[in-house]
C-alpha cells in the first residue's frame, strides 16, 4: 500500500503573491494544469497544498507576537532538509513569524521549528525532529 499524501487547501487573498511566495521563496513546485485557474496545486514537500483565491474567505489572525500561531498548518522535515530551508530562507532575507529555533525535549529530543506568515496571512510551520521516530510516538 503506498504512503499516504496530505492534503489542504487554503483561501489566499492574491493567488499571484501566493505563487510567488509558495514556488519562489519556498521553492515549491505547482501542477501545470492549475495556472490560470483561480487557484494552484502545490507539490508543498511532498504533500499536496492548494491555494485558492477566494479573498472573502481569508481570515487574519490576531495572534499574539512571541507566541506560536494558533492557526496553521505545516511539514515535518528531515532535520539536514529543515537545515538547509533555513539557511536558504536567511539567504533571501525571508521575515520569520517564529525565529528558526532548536529545543531540546525531555523525551522527544531535539525539535527545529519555524513559523513565517504566506501573503495572505496563512501561517505556515516548518518543523523537524532529530530522532524522527519520535514524531507520532
Amino acid at each position: 500500500m503506498p504512503e499516504p499524501i496530505f492534503h489542504i487547501a487554503i483561501a489566499v487573498d492574491d493567488l499571484k503573491k501566493a505563487r510567488e511566495f509558495y514556488m519562489g521563496t519556498l521553492g515549491c513546485t505547482e501542477r501545470a494544469d492549475t495556472v490560470g485557474r483561480g487557484q494552484a496545486v502545490i507539490n508543498f514537500f511532498g504533500a499536496q497544498l492548494v491555494a485558492i483565491e477566494a479573498p472573502d474567505q481569508v481570515e487574519k489572525s490576531n495572534d499574539q507576537e512571541g507566541y506560536e500561531p494558533y492557526k496553521h498548518f505545516g511539514i515535518i522535515m528531515d532535520w539536514d532538509e529543515w537545515h538547509a530551508l533555513v539557511d536558504r530562507l536567511k539567504a533571501k532575507g525571508v521575515a520569520f513569524r517564529t525565529e528558526p529555533k532548536i529545543r531540546d525535549h525531555k523525551t522527544i529530543g531535539e525539535v527545529g521549528n519555524l513559523f513565517l506568515a504566506d501573503p495572505s496571512g496563512n501561517y505556515v510551520e516548518f518543523k523537524s525532529y532529530r530522532n524522527r521516530a519520535r514524531v507520532l510516538a
